[in-house]
């Protein structure tokens, strides 16, 4: 009892910034050890996330994907976006983790990976990103780096970015100008907090994150902080006809 007990502290505090971690199961529970490789960056886990009551094998299989096949998926490579430029990088990672993309003046999305262009990537510069009921991490997000040209960001239903993905929108705080933050079970009050810098954020989509302990109040100081702004925090899921009569 008293290893689950110090096994569920370590893991409400990992360090997931290239790393990856190995657990092992037996009929009694976890008896195995978690392997941190070239950590970089500490960041807090919900503790409902990794409930020890509630803890199953397949959902430990899952999350020992998330630590080494998600931090492949979202690694930035530094020869990758010399070569190809940043936009041509970053998309790839978007397409690459199930997103899509939209190309300024183009009037169409790309979901397929291999519908992106095979040459002059100069050419195409990310306008609209995508990042609906995918995986990606916080890690990723540093692909918004040198980025230039982004308006709209949609996070909807990202199950696995945690505050970090937040605070990488810095990158794009010159142009961007929609958000959507939707159904992110991690993303709590303190991670709102990296909104602040985005001067040119005309519409804020936020709804559904369970991890906020007091929505309604949080909402109420990002709106304070963040007077020129719209915001919408209705879900749509949730709005019945009958008021609209």
């Amino acid at each position: 009892m008293m290893f689950r007990h110090v096994m569920q502290r370590t893991l409400s505090r990992l360090l997931v910034t290239n790393c990856w971690g190995r657990l092992s199961f037996s009929n009694n529970g976890l008896r195995g050890v978690i392997v941190l490789q070239n950590a970089s960056k500490e960041v807090n886990c919900p503790r409902n996330l990794l409930n020890s009551e509630h803890i199953s094998t397949s959902q430990i299989t899952q999350r020992r994907c998330f630590w080494g096949v998600s931090v492949a998926f979202n690694q930035v490579d530094p020869e990758r976006v010399r070569l190809a430029g940043p936009d041509r990088a970053a998309a790839e990672w978007i397409l690459r983790n199930g997103g899509s993309v939209k190309w300024k003046d183009s009037p169409r999305k790309i979901e397929d990976y291999n519908l992106l262009p095979s040459t002059e990537f100069d050419k195409y510069k990310l306008e609209d990103i995508d990042l609906t009921a995918t995986d990606v991490i916080g890690l990723g997000f540093q692909h918004l780096e040198n980025l230039q040209f982004v308006k709209s960001v949609k996070l909807h239903g990202c199950r696995m970015i945690m505050n970090d993905a937040l605070e990488h929108l810095h990158f794009v705080k010159d142009t961007l100008q929609e958000l959507e933050i939707s159904r992110c079970p991690m993303i709590t009050e303190k991670g709102l907090e990296h909104l602040h810098v985005l001067k040119k954020l005309k519409k804020l989509v936020i709804y559904d994150l369970i991890e906020m302990k007091n929505f309604d109040d949080s909402i109420s100081r990002l709106r304070q902080a963040m007077p020129w702004c719209e915001m919408n925090c209705d879900d749509p899921l949730s709005i019945n006809p009958e008021d609209d009569k």
